[in-house]
């Protein structure tokens, strides 16, 4: 099979022509699924050319359509296609459709005609999400950045493409902030044993959060990698191991699939679970081959001067236990004068060697590992931390990977449970939320927010303002029965709990009530007496503030009334 020129002659315009004028061209759909409900969200439309031949696969055919300067025109062809494949079939779902940017400057998708023919049709431009490519030349003032803001106007949904392919993806998810954010397939695979992958998928999902976009990982082909992202928080995902590109795709998840989601949560990668961070400093750390304590100081100098990035060299003892560290510079400041290195090239390198090192061991803890970092010194900076295994030397890691490890940890535990009052954060409470709907249970959700928190804490700093949300913490943990109830917090003064009981409406009476009662014991008699307190507003303006109250925003669901907790969660916003 021949790949056609970028400069395509008129034989291969002919072909092209050939292929565009008899609409030689069929769409297969792709699936993503909900990593939460464990179905289908949508499918992505991938256009074919003629089997067999030049034009068949998708570059090649925008390459002639390039060369053959017709790329708006062919690319709308490919969106018709693919939109009229998807309506016959009647699948579910959004349909996510990759558009150049051409398209977006032709302003097609926005025209009444096209508004109507998708009407005729029996679609709408809700269910369609356009994928952008080229973006990295979507300028701030562009034609296609203009006609995007349109299009999300009229309802259509924007998915920015292949994140993590160059720094004008950000700028661009900066500009446009689409509803879907795609992270390139080359960071999900092997994903499981990646720790920089797995770090890189982290942040994209604290970014997402940010902008209130919804992360689709691309490229999967494996079970461990599936459920990697599921634990790390993603929520949608597509690629081979979940259904393959076909022209008359599943309508749900394959048995396999759906087996592997069943699974319990397992501990996989350490980057992406909230077990030992063991797995994560033994994949950080550098096998730097170490040296015996008796090698010559001219073996360990010829070392440096040979690697000009190596500035430690551990040493072990015959059987391998961690003695300590030669370090470049001390080297440096010790041997490199005139006439000491042949003085002492032939000594012992544990003439220079530190014992006083940084030493961690593999099985260590988080805090451990903070408390590793907290006692360091500019000196042990620069020499790096013995990673041991029962003593023996397993690498050298650099403080600054050892401070990136924790902080990656710290923010991902956050999402599991809140420092402040250790209750279940976010992505616990929404496998709650998604569990119980599966299962059909009645239960009552509310969503518990305190009035006036802010100025309070504005007001008498931030430790009393702590002292409040414990307050709370504290009484729905002992009015609401274990078992029969899930408490999270969300964050801040924001709480949410879950209740199968048929009796939640007085058991969250209560605690209104305790909450009246226990925030008075923060305020004098004179505050109570006046119902509240005068402080200065952020211009500077005397404003009288009320004492802190709680709101509850409560709602009884019922089987089939949600299908997951995004939609859940919207309706107890606006309670």
């Amino acid at each position: 099979m021949t790949t056609l020129s970028m400069h395509a002659d008129g034989h291969h315009c002919g072909a092209f022509q050939s292929v565009v004028r008899e609409r030689r061209l069929r769409s297969v759909f792709q699936p993503l699924i909900d990593l939460r409900s464990r179905t289908f969200h949508g499918y992505e439309a991938l256009i074919r050319g003629p089997a067999d031949t030049a034009l068949e696969r998708p570059d090649q055919l925008f390459d002639a359509a390039r060369a053959c300067d017709q790329l708006a025109a062919f690319d709308q062809l490919c969106a018709r296609t693919s939109i009229e494949g998807f309506v016959a079939q009647r699948l579910g779902g959004q349909l996510f459709i990759n558009v150049t940017e051409a398209l977006f400057d032709s302003g097609w998708f926005s025209q009444d005609s096209t508004l109507r023919w998708l009407h005729e049709l029996g679609t709408q431009p809700s269910q369609l999400v356009l994928e952008l490519l080229e973006s990295d030349l979507l300028g701030e003032d562009s034609r296609a950045l203009a006609e995007a803001q349109k299009l999300r106007e009229l309802g259509y949904g924007l998915a920015l493409d292949d994140l993590g392919q160059g720094f004008g993806r950000f700028a661009v998810w900066k500009r446009l902030r689409p509803r879907y954010l795609k992270i390139d397939r080359s960071f999900t695979a092997s994903l499981a044993d990646d720790p920089f992958k797995a770090a890189f998928v982290q942040s994209m999902l604290l970014l997402a959060d940010a902008s209130q976009s919804v992360v689709v990982a691309e490229g999967v082909e494996s079970e461990r990698d599936l459920l990697t992202l599921r634990e790390i928080g993603v929520q949608m995902a597509q690629g081979y191991f979940i259904a393959r590109p076909h022209a008359h795709p599943p309508a749900e998840p394959a048995r396999v699939t759906r087996q592997a989601l069943d699974k319990a949560q397992p501990a996989l990668h350490a980057l992406a679970s909230r077990g030992s961070i063991e797995q994560s400093v033994l994949g950080l750390a550098r096998r730097i081959n170490p040296v015996h304590p008796n090698t010559k100081l001219e073996s360990v100098l010829r070392l440096l001067e040979t690697d000009a990035d190596l500035m430690s060299v551990p040493v072990v003892d015959a059987d391998g236990q961690a003695l300590g560290i030669i370090n470049r510079y001390v080297m440096a400041d010790r041997l490199f004068r005139p006439h000491v290195r042949d003085l002492f090239g032939n000594k012992p390198c544990s003439l220079v060697m530190s014992r006083d090192v940084l030493r961690l061991e593999a099985k260590s803890s988080l805090q451990q590992a903070s408390d590793l970092i907290a006692d360091s010194s500019y000196r042990h900076a620069t020499e790096g931390v013995l990673v041991t295994e029962q003593g023996q030397y397993r690498g050298l890691l650099l403080v600054g990977d050892l401070l990136r490890l924790v902080t990656e940890f710290q923010v991902q535990a956050a999402r599991y449970a809140n420092p402040l009052t250790l209750l279940p954060g976010n992505v616990p409470l929404n496998d709650c939320i998604d569990r119980w709907l599966r299962e059909g249970n009645r239960f009552a959700a509310a969503y518990l927010d305190i009035d006036n928190f802010k100025a309070f804490n504005d007001r008498f700093g931030y430790r009393m303002g702590d002292e409040v949300i414990l307050l709370l913490a504290d009484l729905l943990k002992s009015r609401l029965t274990l078992g029969e109830s899930f408490v999270g917090h969300i964050g801040g003064d924001d709480f949410m709990a879950l209740l199968l009981s048929a009796h939640w409406e007085h058991a969250l009476g209560q605690i209104l009530q305790d909450f009246e009662d226990g925030v008075r014991g923060f305020f004098d008699d004179r505050t109570l007496v006046d119902g509240g307190y005068w402080s200065e507003n952020r211009r500077g303006d005397a404003v009288f503030y009320p004492i802190p109250s709680l709101s509850i925003g409560a709602l009884c669901v019922t089987p089939g009334m949600f299908d997951s907790h995004r939609d859940l969660s919207n309706v107890l916003a606006e309670l």
